[in-house]
């Protein structure tokens, strides 16, 4: 049997997905039991942002190594506990959720020998993609004067400069997923990258 060791919250289905894949699989639930050993190393911002809405499960260290010394593969997310490599001796494949591996770089799993996947390219890049695209017209329609405007119950028209998005070069740094996204949606508005746009889709 492979061990799976799930630390991430997932849902019940997904568990049962993961354990349908293969019969040598053996899936241990371990969602909710690390949320204090993350809550006490990683930031306050970080815990609330994150943490608030998990269903923690009251774990001590020792059972936490207890999961770790037997697990194999571990499903996992953001944050994580810092310390996995060195209390998983059997860990072969780490696969976090979120899609950056930069995230891990404060894990020891950073330059181990554990192979580390991630779920790049199976999230809704387009979500993303189209709050960048609000956040320029935030500002080259002026629309937090706007809201300042309506906030107040004024109207202060001689300070708006809108400006528009189309003719602008949008520069984007990385063509992944995202950037993909955020290209195609000002190439929409009228604006674009400096390269010809049958090379950026290529």
């Amino acid at each position: 049997m492979t061990e799976v060791l799930i630390i991430t919250p997932v849902a019940d289905e997904d568990l049962d997905r993961i354990a349908a894949v293969d019969t040598r699989l053996k899936v241990v639930d371990g969602r909710g039991l690390f949320d204090n050993e993350i809550r006490e190393t990683w930031s306050r911002w970080t815990v609330q942002r994150y943490l608030r809405s998990h269903k923690s499960r009251p774990s001590t260290g020792r059972e936490r190594d207890q999961l770790l010394a037997t697990a194999e593969i571990i499903l996992g997310g953001w944050p994580y506990p810092m310390t996995l490599c060195s209390r998983a001796p059997c860990l072969r494949w780490y696969h976090q959720l979120p899609a950056g591996a930069s995230n891990l770089l404060r894990s020891d799993l950073w330059g181990s020998h554990v192979v580390v996947t991630t779920s790049r390219g199976y999230g809704n890049t387009r979500a993303m993609a189209e709050y960048v695209l609000a956040s320029f017209l935030y500002f080259s329609r002026d629309l937090y004067r706007a809201c300042n405007d309506q906030r107040f119950h004024k109207s202060e028209r001689a300070t708006y400069r809108p400006v528009l998005l189309q003719g602008k070069t949008a520069g984007i740094i990385g063509a992944g997923g995202i950037g993909k996204e955020v290209a195609k949606l000002c190439a929409g508005a009228g604006c674009g990258p400096p390269w010809p746009y049958s090379t950026m889709y290529a």
